[in-house]
């Protein structure tokens, strides 16, 4: 257990949500939501005016921050700055694996600070993670799929079992996504205070995904 007050890197999908909900089950006092972006972020997968809806569902501060180039060099600067101005001791991550053979990007940018980084999900069994998505009441929609992966149907699709045994069958994709398969948003977790209603879903498509229009 323990008492460090800890920030959740969060896009809205369901592997940082997930995080969350563990980091807290761990003893971590989560005291912000963070989001690195580029200047004038257009997110696809991950639409700004969502994570809005989730940070207001969860209650506590979202830092949207801006990393330029040089990258890493941005974001080791910024991650300083966390651990400096608002005392933050633990960045915590939705990563699974590697990415391209990489090792872990948020660890490798922390090393200057020494920030401390709790990674839950890590190396966990890809069924496993989303069974507790399942077991926990995790409300979870498809926010953009990749065309050559999956089909437009399956954007505001909520993963379910049903759902989860249809990417089963899909042998040649990665079931949690990490190959960019699909991105998704959560719409209720055990910690928000209330759940986020999508009343319309639609889709826009371009030479590669489909990818979520919302009518709150």
């Amino acid at each position: 257990m323990t008492n460090n007050r800890a920030a959740v890197l969060w896009t809205g999908g369901k592997d940082c949500a997930l995080a969350f909900f563990k980091a807290q089950q761990a003893g971590y006092t989560i005291t912000h939501l963070i989001t690195f972006a580029p200047k004038n972020p257009n997110f696809k997968a991950h639409p700004i005016h969502l994570i809005k809806k989730q940070v207001k569902a969860i209650g506590i501060p979202h830092l949207l921050l801006t990393v330029t180039a040089p990258i890493k060099e941005s974001y080791e600067n910024t991650i300083q700055q966390l651990k400096k101005l608002y005392k933050i001791d633990t960045l915590v991550t939705g990563d699974i694996d590697e990415v391209d053979g990489h090792t872990n990007w948020i660890e490798e940018c922390s090393l200057k600070s020494g920030m401390k980084v709790y990674n839950p999900l890590w190396k966990k069994e890809r069924i496993y993670i989303l069974n507790e998505l399942i077991t926990n009441d995790f409300t979870v929609i498809f926010s953009l799929v990749k065309k050559e992966d999956l089909t437009s149907d399956w954007i505001g699709r909520t993963l379910d079992k049903t759902a989860i045994n249809d990417l089963k069958k899909k042998l040649n994709i990665d079931i949690c996504g990490e190959n960019g398969e699909y991105h998704t948003m959560v719409l209720n977790a055990p910690f928000f205070k209330h759940k986020i209603v999508v009343n319309k879903v639609d889709f826009i498509e371009n030479d590669k995904y489909y990818y979520l229009k919302t009518i709150l």
